[in-house]
């Protein structure tokens, strides 16, 4: 990149710290979930570019996964807990087996950010954003940031045609490693753009398949909950219908994936 667009990225990136910082002073007191989302949104953008330029060995990129980790779990189940009904006592049962297991992620998310967001990493993203990440985007022509998300994209989706109409494990691997590569090509996409004749139709393409694929993780994730959920004698057969209503309801969505 010229020494011109590089800058303006790193202000950009830097901006994206800043308001991940916004969004995680207000994700401590989860009054509003979507904090909790915006904040990890802005890490993975901060993650896929320290990808892109071969940093994954600093420390900052190794705080930001465990801080993805940990926002990541309270962000699964409060979509679970948020997408859950209660018309009947077992969904009233499994309602209250997830609000009990988000309260103990919520602890733990606050324990890890009280850890390790501090003043001395604000300053030290800050100076890993503007030197080394710099000097690294100057290196690079942006054309070939963009051929190199693509080709991950490219490559996780050719392993999932491969095994899209096989049952198992195998399909849903293929599935989750596609769609973290759908979310790294978009990210890389988004912030490189406005410095190449990128097609805003090939961005709306993406943000389409990775809506499809956070659909069929969010029920993939749903009915294992629901196969691991322990439930009375006396409701195992409403246990196995919803088990099979959620195992209809991927293989629909896993059949209706479409990368046109």
């Amino acid at each position: 990149m010229n020494h011109r667009d590089a800058e303006n990225l790193t202000f950009e990136l830097l901006e994206t710290w800043s308001t991940f910082n916004h969004y995680a002073e207000e994700a401590q007191t989860f009054k509003n979930p979507e904090d909790v989302h915006q904040a990890r949104i802005r890490l993975r953008k901060l993650i896929t570019f320290a990808k892109l330029v071969d940093q994954t060995e600093e420390p900052i990129y190794l705080i930001w996964k465990r801080l993805m980790a940990a926002f990541g779990q309270v962000r699964d189940l409060d979509v679970q807990l948020s997408q859950q009904g209660v018309t009947s006592p077992i969904e009233q049962l499994f309602a209250e087996h997830l609000a009990l297991q988000l309260q103990g992620k919520r602890a733990t998310l606050l324990e890890t950010m009280h850890l390790l967001i501090s003043d001395e990493l604000d300053r030290s993203v800050r100076r890993f954003l503007a030197g080394r990440l710099t000097k690294q985007l100057k290196r690079i022509d942006e054309k070939d940031l963009l051929q190199t998300a693509e080709k991950r994209f490219d490559k996780k989706k050719l392993h999932y045609e491969k095994v899209q109409h096989k049952e198992g494990k195998k399909r849903i691997q293929m599935m989750h490693e596609l769609r973290l590569a759908t979310k790294f090509y978009r990210y890389t996409v988004e912030y490189l753009r406005p410095y190449t004749d990128f097609p805003k139709s090939s961005v709306d393409r993406l943000k389409r398949i990775q809506t499809q694929l956070g659909d069929i993780n969010d029920t993939y994730n749903r009915l294992e909950r629901w196969r691991l959920f322990s439930v009375p004698d006396d409701q195992l057969a409403q246990q196995q219908k919803e088990i099979t209503r959620l195992e209809k309801k991927l293989s629909k969505l896993l059949d209706q994936l479409s990368f046109d």
